[in-house]
């Protein structure tokens, strides 16, 4: 059934609202806040007692009634929206044929099809479609050249045949065109522009092989997988996987129709941006001079442009060392001694990063990086042999962080298990040991160092009242203990041999676990093990949850997110921003990322994992306030940051982290109200103002989350539709955001709370 609102429903809706949320003239809508009128609806003697409550006075947030799929958007029609893009197998391709019909013309003739009906090649409207005919070197297996092969097109709608005319063709092209090589066919329907981004809800693809084309690359479509879309879809909407006319599966043939291997790279910027970062920031007022581009000059083929995007434009989430991500199964062919020339090294190093990197090596490099034509002459393979050759540097292809030098990864081989705890007095006996499957010559499960971590749930909630990882008043972390150090609410039993016994002593909240706000705690513990070199290695943290009046641990609370969403594009959570021994589990990443305090970095954002990770996939910066905008590098920074992308082309893919079902508007009963941290002083004169720290209610904490950054990001204050403005006064309207002071969350929290 499909609504249509008018402006009386409209209005009828607004004052239903308003009367069960709160003022209708812009201020808080909440009872009893400081400077709301008395709403009509309520009663003077209600209205009092409201009053008399001060800033205890919240009521649960009302999101869940418009954003439930039906009038108004929630997690599941942003997920449905983004499920309209990219939609695989709609427009299908056969009947390809290319042919060289002149001195100077050649054709391709094919057929497409969208949902089973003929479809039209020449239409205009919302449709883009390319073709490119690239030769094939058999010897070298590398595609020379290119040609684009749309000069004008035709369609037979009684044979639903189009053909792609190229004409202007020179007599050597079209005597290459005879031989061997591949033409591609590509495009989508139904897109919209977002930025650069040409979003289709219909992409497809073909691939014909002329003569011998036996090109096998050394990456995987499955390693462009891990990140972006599943098909892949290079710039949105070319397929990186499709079938030639036998049906047999290529893998990148698509992208070599443009990324040809002859072809001269365009983007010097962004070895200057790793390079010279102050340099970067003048290329808009001064141009590449020719010696920079001579000096920067590169081959535009896919290994150049894919290393060079996500070593040095890209936040990439992984260290660079870790190619095992993309060439899977073929480390021996990406790492052949073949490979091992200055072009490879460039394209992830730079041209300035590489002669570094020789230079503060144990060998004389200088003869090779006296010049940039030396550097780029170098034969590595002269003295890179045996255990210093290619496959021998980087770890053999794997970062060293998550895995052997033979691919073995840590979490893998070094597991910890925790395996009783027992509660008395207030204090919890928990004994865990670390097993290693394998062995790893120079590591052990004695070497591994513990920290033990116990969060206290609260009201039956999904979220911690105690946050094992704050402090006392003695600036001791109050439920968090690493082996060797001291803390008044642990102590060591026994250690030794890869077993553990420790006691925590809960005695500070006997008060909550007697009346039963504290019923439950999540128990983890986080391995540290370090190699030779000092660093710490990936594994996993477990945890379980122990009942406190059961005696015994249970299966309470699921994460809506899954590991495995994370790790197709970090590989191994936190080594990239934290440290080993937060792996594996995103419940230990919530016990420090609690809902009592604000993000720390971030403006406007729980440190709750919802929202603070919610703002970092956004591309909110951290700490705008320490910026220095009159440096052109930060400012730089700051730009290419704001403007970034999530990888999956577009932040509504809800199901690339969270488990089916769960991108809706949290379960207040079982989410508690969280904080929010306030704005930062920022010295570049932007419109979205200040705000303080606010107590807020859980949807307006995860769901706002990325509006929030969405106006931070733009400097959208007062613009189209209110901004920040607005969507704060929302939030108020039809939740909470009470400012912030102490005792504030904890009032707030007990008299939402009481109402489940």
């Amino acid at each position: 059934m499909r609504y249509r609102w008018t402006k009386l429903g409209m209005a009828v809706m607004v004052t239903a609202f308003l009367a069960a949320c709160g003022g209708s003239d812009g201020t808080d809508g909440l009872p009893g806040a400081p400077g709301t009128p008395a709403d009509p609806a309520i009663t003077d003697s209600l209205q009092a007692q409201i009053d008399a409550l001060g800033e205890a006075s919240a009521s649960p947030e009302s999101c869940a009634i418009c954003h439930n799929g039906n009038a108004f958007s929630n997690g599941d029609s942003h997920q449905a929206a983004y499920d309209e893009l990219f939609q695989d197998g709609v427009i299908t391709v056969s009947g390809m044929a290319f042919t060289v019909t002149g001195a100077t013309t050649a054709e391709l003739k094919f057929q497409l099809k969208k949902a089973g009906a003929n479809f039209d090649c020449t239409k205009s409207t919302g449709f883009v479609v390319g073709s490119y005919w690239a030769s094939y070197d058999t010897a070298t297996k590398t595609f020379p050249a290119d040609v684009s092969m749309v000069t004008s097109k035709a369609y037979d709608s009684a044979t639903n045949v189009c053909t792609f005319t190229k004409t202007g063709l020179t007599a050597a092209q079209v005597t290459a065109m005879a031989g061997d090589g591949v033409v591609t066919l590509y495009g989508t329907d139904e897109y919209t522009l977002e930025g650069s981004l040409r979003k289709g809800k219909f992409p497809f693809a073909g691939v014909f092989k002329i003569g011998t084309v036996d090109y096998s690359s050394a990456a995987n479509v499955s390693g462009c997988e891990n990140c972006h879309t599943v098909p892949f879809l290079k710039h949105t909407y070319i397929y990186g996987k499709t079938a030639d006319q036998t049906g047999t599966p290529t893998e990148f043939y698509t992208c070599k129709g443009c990324h040809y291997d002859l072809r001269n790279g365009g983007h010097q910027d962004w070895q200057v941006l790793k390079d010279d970062p102050a340099r970067y920031a003048q290329l808009s007022s001064v141009p590449l001079t020719d010696a920079e581009k001579t000096k920067y000059a590169y081959k535009a083929k896919l290994m150049n442009d894919v290393h060079m995007s996500h070593a040095m434009e890209f936040a990439y989430p992984q260290s660079m060392y870790n190619c095992v991500t993309c060439h899977a199964g073929k480390l021996d062919k990406a790492l052949a001694d073949s490979q091992f020339k200055a072009e490879t090294c460039i394209s992830c190093h730079s041209v300035e990063g590489i002669k570094a990197k020789m230079a503060a090596a144990n060998y004389n490099h200088s003869v090779y990086i006296a010049t940039d034509a030396d550097l780029r002459a170098t034969t590595c393979t002269t003295c890179h042999t045996g255990a210093i050759a290619f496959s021998k540097l980087h770890g053999g292809g794997y970062d060293p962080k998550i895995y052997t030098t033979t691919g073995v990864r840590y979490s893998d081989n070094f597991v910890i298990t925790i395996d009783s705890a027992a509660v008395a007095a207030n204090k919890v006996t928990i004994k865990f040991h670390a097993t290693e499957v394998a062995d790893v010559a120079g590591l052990a499960v004695t070497d591994i160092v513990p920290t033990l971590m116990v969060g206290l749930y609260g009201y039956d909630s999904k979220d911690f009242i105690v946050d094992a990882h704050g402090r006392d008043s003695a600036n001791k972390r109050l439920l968090e203990f690493k082996l060797g150090d001291v803390n008044p609410r642990f102590t060591v039993v026994s250690a030794a041999g890869g077993a553990w016994e420790i006691v925590a002593d809960l005695s500070m909240w006997a008060d909550k676990i007697t009346s039963g706000v504290i019923k439950r705690a999540e128990i983890a513990v986080l391995p540290e093990l370090k190699n030779a070199d000092g660093t710490v290695l990936g594994l996993n943290a477990p945890s379980k949850t122990f009942n406190l009046a059961a005696n015994a641990f249970e299966n309470y609370f699921t994460p809506i997110v899954k590991v495995a969403g994370c790790n197709t594009c970090h590989d191994q959570l936190a080594t990239t921003f934290h440290s080993g021994i937060r792996g594996g589990n995103v419940t230990v990443c919530r016990m420090c990322h609690t809902v009592a305090s604000g993000g720390a970095h971030l403006e406007l954002q729980s440190r709750s994992i919802d929202s603070y990770v919610h703002a970092i996939h956004m591309f909110q910066p951290f700490d705008p306030g320490d910026i220095d905008f009159a440096d052109p590098v930060a400012a730089m920074r700051f730009k290419h940051h704001v403007e970034s992308t999530f990888p999956r082309f577009g932040i509504m893919d809800c199901q690339s982290c969270h488990n089916p079902g769960t991108y809706n508007v949290p379960d207040q009963s079982k989410s508690m109200p969280s904080v929010l941290s306030a704005t930062d002083t920022v010295a570049n004169g932007r419109s979205v103002g200040t705000y303080p720290s606010y107590v807020s209610g859980p949807a307006v904490r995860a769901c706002g989350s990325c509006h929030r950054s969405e106006m931070l990001n733009a400097d959208d204050g007062q613009g189209d539709g209110g901004g920040l403005a607005a969507l704060m006064g929302h939030f108020k309207t039809f939740g909470y955001l009470i400012e912030s002071s102490t005792g504030v969350w904890d009032a707030i929290v007990a008299k939402v709370m009481a109402l489940f």
